[in-house]
């Protein structure tokens, strides 16, 4: 059997807190179950400050039987402006990208099950396994949804593997952690490149699934268990960098999309800024947080004058009747329980067969 040429593109920023589990996922590649005259390695360093580039180029420099590339920025690009680098500097003849976080380690058979699924399904231009908690049986994502209020939602979080995963389902998004995408779809759909720039972070997976599903292609989340991630390493959890990141680009996504609840987003977006800037009585990071809301209308109307649009209800899509939105104005665990409830009774509707 003639297996298909990938590319898997990692990016890197600073990570010296976490060299031990970067170094593991670098392993973890270099002991992949794949011919190796079939894939690369792309390491992008998104203008690291800190000792970690060099700690990764000296640790790859041992690894003789891997093929790399090695790219060093001088900026920080962030996760969307890294992956596009990294998918330009591909094999020409890559069929398929695997992007893999650098706080994510493959399961030595993972990359073979990806491809060996992606080979026999042709209309699927992107495809995630299970990915696990970071040394546990806890599911970290085994597929992600986005609402009609352009929240995420990453299905099966803290189960125990195999919860009630039997049969490959459709997907609104693969999760970036570790994410098979086809070139030639993303080429056909998208340009040489996977990420709106603009984005920088926070506003990845989920706009090139929609915008996948939007060209006509399929997403699909698999139930074999491929990977394992400690989630948040990059950018810490919940830190007002990823909040105001989520929160910018959600109201800017809302402004290239035709979600029905574009108002009723920005209210969202306004709430959660009151709230944070009365919990810290408006000081520290607050004025990062107020600039939210005005920063992503600046940005989706850039976007807009690209001429960029994106139809949203071409993707499996967690739809809100209007009776319920006074969910997602109470409390976050009651928003979590309502997208559990909905995927528990949209599971048969979205098995692949």
């Amino acid at each position: 059997m003639v297996w298909a040429k990938v590319s898997i593109i990692w990016l890197n920023y600073n990570s010296s807190r976490i060299i031990p589990i970067v170094l593991e996922s670098l392993e973890s590649i270099a002991d992949l179950d794949y011919p190796s005259d079939r894939y690369e390695l792309i390491v992008v360093d998104n203008g690291s400050t800190d000792d970690s580039f060099e700690r990764i180029k000296g640790f790859l420099e041992k690894k003789t039987g891997l093929r790399k590339k090695v790219v060093k920025l001088d900026r920080n690009l962030g996760f969307t402006g890294g992956n596009n680098v990294g998918f330009r500097a591909r094999y020409r003849e890559s069929e398929y990208v695997l992007l893999l976080n650098n706080d994510a380690v493959l399961f030595q058979g993972g990359l073979r099950t990806l491809v060996e699924y992606a080979e026999n399904n042709d209309s699927v231009a992107g495809l995630q396994g299970v990915v696990l908690r970071y040394r546990s049986r806890l599911i970290d994502t085994a597929g992600d949804y986005v609402s009609e209020l352009l929240q995420t939602y990453p299905l099966g979080v803290l189960h125990e593997y195999p919860w009630i995963l039997r049969k490959p389902i459709y997907a609104t998004y693969v999760d970036g952690s570790c994410a098979l995408y086809r070139v030639e779809s993303i080429l056909k759909c998208l340009g040489n490149k996977l990420f709106i720039d603009e984005f920088f972070g926070y506003g990845d997976d989920n706009v090139i699934g929609l915008m996948l599903w939007g060209c006509g292609y399929k997403l699909v989340a698999i139930p074999e268990a491929v990977a394992s991630h400690a989630r948040s390493l990059t950018f810490g959890r919940r830190s007002i960098l990823s909040d105001y990141l989520s929160e910018r680009n959600r109201v800017a996504l809302s402004l290239i999309t035709n979600t029905r609840y574009k108002s009723i987003i920005l209210l969202h977006v306004l709430r959660s800024i009151a709230t944070f800037m009365l919990k810290t009585g408006f000081k520290g990071s607050a004025s990062l947080r107020a600039r939210t809301l005005p920063d992503g209308i600046r940005l989706g109307k850039r976007l807009r004058s690209k001429e960029l649009f994106i139809n949203i209800y071409r993707a499996p899509l967690i739809k809100i009747p209007i009776k319920d939105l006074i969910v997602f104005f109470t409390a976050q665990r009651l928003v979590t329980k309502y997208f559990e409830n909905w995927a528990l009774r949209n599971l048969n509707s979205l098995t692949t067969d």
